[in-house]
Formats: C-alpha cells, structure tokens, sequence
C-alpha cells in the first residue's frame, strides 16, 4: 500500500535529494518524524554512507527494524553511546577489553587513597559549615557523618553534569553549572562563604575527574556517561565515518552527545537533525533546553517545518495548540477530553490504557490502588526498580530480612521504629526550603506519602503474609503486580512516556501542570510546559484530564567536527 505524503514531507525530500547543506526538521508531536526519516533516507545516496544516531535503544531498535522492513539493510543505527563506545573502542591500543562499570566514580571516591587526597578540602568544607574537621574520621560525630555523605554525593552529580555538558576547566564555569542545576539550594548559594565553600568542591572535583580519567586509561573501565565524554577529553576520532548523519530527538541532546555524533561526518557530510523544541523535557540530566537551536546555529541548517499531528483528534490538538500554537491536526475526528476526579479512574482505566504522571509520587499510590483491586499492571522496567528501591528504601538493611511474626506487635513495631526515623529525616531536609509556608506544605506532604506506602505495606503484609514473611518477599511480590505483560494497564512518568501514545490517555493531577515551584529557573519553567504538552500529546482518540487531591506532594541527564566552530 503506497502511503500519501504531506506538502511538508515532500519538501524535505526534495531538500534531501537536490541540496548540500545541511537541515533541521521541527516536527511537532505526532507529526510521523520516524516516517518521514526513513523515507528520506531514500534520497540520501548510498545506504552504506547513512548514519541515524538514536537518541536510546529502544528507538535504535525501532527504526533499524523500519529500514529492514523497508529493505535498507545496509543503514547503520545506533545510540549516541554506542557510538561513543565505538570511538573508545576502534582508539583502545592497550590490550584489555573495554569494560561498562556505571559505579565507576563511587568506586574511585570510596578508595582510601582519593580519601586522603581530598581529605583536607572536606576538611575545609566541614570547617565552614561550622562542623569540627578533626572529627572527620569520628564514626559517632552523626553532623560530620551525614555533611560528609552529602559531599560525596554532590561531588558524583557534578562530575556527571560537568562531562555530559563539557564544562569549562575554571571556577566561573563551574559555578555557572552547579547553580543551574540546582545541585546547592537557595539558602547555600546565599550564604556569605559560597564561593569559598564552592572552591573546595572545585578542587576535590578536579582531583576526581583526573582519577577518573586515569582509572579508564589504565583499565579500560568506563561509566555511561565516559562514552561520550572521553571522546572529547582524548581528542578521538571513530575508524569510519560517513556521508550522511540523521540525528534524532536533537531537542534532548547534550553537548556532549552532539559532539559525539558529528565526530561520524567526514568533511562536506551532512546532517539531517530532527526534534521538537517544545518536547525538551531532559535539562535536568545535562541536556540543554537550547539544544535545538545549538544543532540549528553550529550547523546553519535550513530549518524544515513538520506542523500536522497525525496522532491527535480535534479537541486534543486543541489543548495541544495553547502550549505550542502552530500544530495543527491531521484527523477529522473529534475525540474526546473528560475532565474526572481521580477516584474514578481504577473503574474507567482498561487493558491497553495509559495513565501517566509529572511526579511519581501519585503514580506509587495509584500502583497502591490497582494492586489492592487484585488489577495487574504494567510500570517501566526502570520505573518498577525505582517504586522498589523507593519502598525498600524506608527500612534499614535488618528490617528488611526480619520474619514480622516474631515482632511483639507484628508490622506495627516497625512501622512505629519507621515513622520516628523518617520524620526526623524529613524535617532535616526540609531545612532546605527558605519559604515556611512552601516548608510546611513539604513536610505534612512526606509524611501522608510516608504513611501511604507503610498503610499499604502493612496491608499486603496481613493479606500475604503467609507466602510474604518479611518485607523483602512481600517486594518480590509487588514487583510482579507492576511487571505484567497481558495487555496491562500502563502506568508511567511523563518523562518516559514520550515516544509513548495509546488511543486512550489519563493524566494524573493535570490541574498542578505545569508544576511550579518556588525559585524556579526560566528553563525550569519552559520544561514544565513542555511535559504538559508532551502528556496532552500522546492520545490517539480519548484524553481524561484527572483532578488532583489538594494535598498531593509537591517534591519529587579533517571531518566534519572540524569544520564546526564549537568554541
């Protein structure tokens, strides 16, 4: 069956076939950008000089099946990463196999030897932080303890958004990064001593990085994130390159993994990029909310619009038009969007559905609702290991093995031993928060969510205790509720659900979207719109709008690259 291709598509194959430079497709959701890439390809000359870089594997898988299926064998598909390991890969003169170890940096930052090099800077930032340093190594100072721990992990982010965004190698960078990722708060970033304190993460980050670097040098070791940044600190080039580069989803792109791609072209190669700047939803992780434009400026690309949605009915695209104005319809159909309270949905939802979430707290208590319905359902892989490392997260280690039978008073003693730990805990880290009224907001909602999931928890126990004696078996069990494949309903954050569309769509709590918080920061803000367009966007034929509860919580990645002036 021939398919009928829009005004809009045609004239990017007509710009793939007759011109040099290279182009940027701004496709808005749903807009067929898979179709219209493949097709493309077609008049890209030699499949064997075609490059797709995929933004995951799951969509390296889908489009390498679409070119099979449309007899392009020959096109090479594979993740940014993948072809960052590649690089590593065709430059490894050493002998050893190159080795994925994504506990890479936590490895390197436990050894005694780091230890002591960066011991007299955590020493420093102990001292201003009004805490003793010489109680550095004293197991029984909790401050020193906890402030210590808070370090090492605040020295792994920065490491990961330092590579994944290239940053400079001075503190003015530096501080540029830390603040735009919200990696001090607002009460630190204030403080009288922040760039004195901030120095002594710079220091103690240079220390790492160096170690790091060195480490994968000498064992060939690598983390995810070395697979496109070790490319760039080593000046290295890939065996092969090719004529023509297509660059997916360049809306999400870090510089990192844009860097990585063009590495591919030879010199007078050219690049097709396609993304929708209004679906830029990954800034958190070291991608740029001005990723689009960056691919359109560095390159000069001729920008190419693809402004119909096939996917969305008429009353959709209707919502969809108040976030981004210029995407239009392709269906006659109408469609329908309900607006429901939220205790409707386990009675609405069927098999096939999908119900998604800004944050993920609503998403673990719905989870709740549908496993106490005896309703199996299906979560992402690596959202199904956050809800169980989230709830296993609550107990101490010994908590987790105890037979609750043998406990004076069963599940409540240690749900009372839970609920005294985590309140302290919760109130510790609400410290962070300078307005009293958003504090308080925070704190009443982390303890209701607390007491949720220790409710449910504790039922289940009653119910299953039997087959579920302890809480570690009573997680195996929830893990199955949420890991069915029988034409489940689906849950998932908005975040993984892009790429996602059903022809029946639930957005948890669409009246908090976008989600504000204070002190948010302009990009902050632009993705929280783009999430909400990403959520209205995946429906096919119906979009229920679900109504939040008052009080739910508010909390919570000589070539071509020559010729292109990065600098």
């Amino acid at each position: 069956m021939s398919i009928s291709f829009t005004d809009e598509q045609k004239t990017i194959f007509q710009f793939v076939k007759n011109e040099s430079s290279h182009g940027i497709i701004d496709a808005v959701a749903g807009a067929g950008k898979t179709t219209t890439i493949i097709e493309s390809a077609r008049y890209a000359g030699n499949e064997e000089q075609i490059l797709f870089c995929a933004f995951n594997n799951s969509i390296a898988k889908e489009i390498l099946n679409k070119f099979r299926n449309k007899g392009m064998n020959r096109v090479t598909v594979k993740t940014i990463h993948a072809l960052g390991r590649q690089i590593l890969f065709d430059n490894n003169n050493s002998g050893k196999p190159l080795q994925l170890e994504n506990n890479k940096y936590w490895q390197i930052l436990k050894n005694q030897e780091i230890q002591n090099e960066l011991k007299s800077e955590y020493q420093n930032i102990l001292a201003i932080n009004n805490l003793d340093p010489e109680n550095i190594e004293d197991p029984n100072d909790f401050a020193v303890k906890n402030l210590i721990n808070k370090i090492n992990e605040r020295l792994i982010i920065i490491n990961q958004k330092y590579r994944t965004t290239l940053a400079k190698k001075d503190i003015s960078d530096f501080e540029q990064m830390v603040i735009h990722f919200n990696i001090f708060n607002e009460i630190e970033v204030n403080k009288r001593n922040f760039k004195k304190e901030l120095g002594y993460y710079f220091e103690c980050h240079k220390i790492l990085l160096q170690k790091g670097n060195q480490f994968s040098k000498d064992s060939m070791i690598i983390d995810y994130t070395d697979m496109i940044y070790l490319p760039y600190a080593w000046k290295l080039y890939p065996n092969s390159r090719y004529d023509f580069l297509f660059i997916d989803e360049c809306q999400d792109l870090s510089k990192a993994q844009l860097q990585t791609a063009v590495k591919y072209g030879k010199k007078g190669s050219r690049i097709l990029a396609v993304g929708d700047p209004y679906q830029s939803i990954y800034g958190f992780t070291g991608a740029d909310i001005e990723s689009f434009d960056r691919v359109k400026n560095l390159t000069k690309a001729t920008e190419l619009p693809l402004r119909s949605s096939f996917r969305c009915p008429k009353k959709v695209i209707e919502i969809a038009q108040t976030l981004r104005d210029d995407i239009t319809g392709f269906k006659a159909e109408e469609g329908s969007v309900i607006n429901i309270p939220r205790n409707q949905i386990i009675e609405l939802a069927k098999p096939g559905n999908l119900i998604i979430s800004r944050l993920k707290a609503p998403l673990v208590i719905l989870v709740f609702d549908f496993i106490n319905k005896n309703i199996k359902i299906q979560i992402h892989e690596d959202e199904v290991n956050e809800i169980i490392q989230e709830l296993k997260g609550i107990f101490k280690h010994d908590e987790l093995n105890v037979i609750i039978d043998t406990l004076p008073n069963k599940f409540e003693d240690l749900r009372d031993k839970v609920i005294k730990r985590w309140e302290w805990i919760i109130r510790k880290n609400a410290e962070r928060i300078i307005d009293s009224i958003e504090r308080n907001v925070y704190i009443d909602n982390e303890k209701e969510y607390l007491r949720n999931k220790l409710d449910f928890l504790s039922q289940k126990y009653y119910q299953w205790n039997d087959e579920c004696p302890s809480i570690l078996e009573l997680l195996k069990k929830i893990r199955a509720f949420i890991s069915s494949n029988d034409n489940p309903i689906k849950l998932s954050t908005i975040h993984r659900a892009k790429g996602l569309e059903e022809d029946r769509i639930f957005i948890l709590n669409y009246n908090e979207l976008p989600l504000n918080r204070l002190n948010q920061k302009d990009w902050e803000k632009e993705q929280e719109l783009n999430l909400k367009y990403v959520a209205v966007t995946r429906a096919r034929k119906e979009l229920f709008l679900v109504e939040s509860k008052n009080h739910e919580e508010l909390v919570d990645e000589g070539s071509l690259f020559d010729e292109l002036p990065f600098d």
